[in-house]
């Protein structure tokens, strides 16, 4: 891409130019044709409905999307330069028919034929105007039933037509990714290196569930649920993880034992005789006459107590 002036600071990978710089991956029909030809605008995308940007070659006749992989560490040596965006743009071909194809359904809410080059009109994104430079005036009636002949033709958004349409790409996704050993089971990955293909090889309706996910990047979500009841595709049911807690365990009364005065009652008796060894001061007790006295809790009894009162 060529450099953009920018507000480059000291020690944050701007060169001595104070100029900034990607790094753009490009088909060789692109590169070859460096020479000015080329332009970089925004234009609606139809997936989304929001600015992306996209690269127009040489008068217009191709149509290229951009595609950035950015990384939160990562720079690039220019020269002898640090750039400190190291992101990574990607460019590739695109059909424009998707680009267009958002333009056709809203107005088709009218009900009436238009000419192309009214329906293909944004003022938030004029550049789309370059659409009509790249799209075949016939390659128009695979997504809308035309009326007129030359430059003369008007248009209107035909849904059968387009279902009919994305169908095709969806088949020619599929042979290509098929043709490739793509392994779309468990995500897209190269069999290059598995010992067995043979079970590892998916099923035909694997490479069209997949090849429709990946044309459903370039419409509408309506559109989308349309096409996979056209091509009667089933996607497949997303599992729904319960989290359940295991119940708390409930006391139950019985087991809950009663207040009571005396808490010694509960206590566990063991009847097994335990061998304790005496000290020699209770050994010297154990021979006093005990005959006449009264254990000392007896003191503390109800009625003991009512009668230390009266007196």
């Amino acid at each position: 891409m060529p450099p953009r002036r920018g507000g480059g600071e000291k020690g944050k990978g701007s060169s001595s130019e104070d100029k900034d710089q990607w790094v753009v991956v490009v088909p060789d029909s692109v590169a070859e044709s460096q020479d000015g030809g080329t332009t970089f605008v925004k234009l609606l995308h139809p997936k989304t409905e929001k600015g992306a940007m996209f690269l127009f070659s040489k008068d217009n006749h191709q149509v290229l999307e951009v595609v950035a992989f950015q990384e939160e560490f990562r720079s690039w040596f220019i020269g002898e330069s640090v750039q400190q965006d190291g992101s990574l743009h990607m460019v590739t071909p695109v059909d424009p028919l998707f680009l267009v194809l958002p333009y056709l359904v809203k107005a088709y809410e009218s009900g009436m034929y238009m000419p192309i080059d009214q329906l293909v009109s944004d003022e938030q994104y004029p550049e789309c105007i370059r659409l009509l430079s790249c799209v075949n005036p016939s390659d128009l009636e695979h997504i809308s039933d035309v009326k007129g002949s030359g430059d003369v033709r008007a248009c209107r958004y035909n849904e059968e037509r387009t279902l009919e349409w994305l169908k095709q790409k969806v088949e020619q996704v599929a042979d290509k990714l098929s043709d490739s050993s793509v392994r779309v089971a468990g995500g897209a990955q190269l069999l290059t290196f598995t010992h067995s293909l043979k079970s590892e090889q998916a099923s035909r309706d694997d490479y069209l569930r997949y090849a429709c996910g990946l044309v459903s990047d370039y419409i509408s979500t309506d559109l989308s649920k349309e096409l996979t009841q056209h091509m009667g595709i089933k996607l497949p049911e997303k599992k729904e993880v319960k989290c359940t807690e295991p119940p708390a365990k409930k006391a139950k009364l019985s087991d809950i034992p009663e207040a009571a005065e005396d808490y010694s009652k509960l206590a566990v008796k063991d009847d097994k005789p335990k061998n304790t060894k005496m000290t020699a001061a209770q050994r010297a007790l154990s021979k006093v006459d005990k005959t006449g006295m009264k254990n000392i809790s007896s003191f503390f009894s109800p009625k003991t107590a009512a009668k230390n009162k009266k007196k």
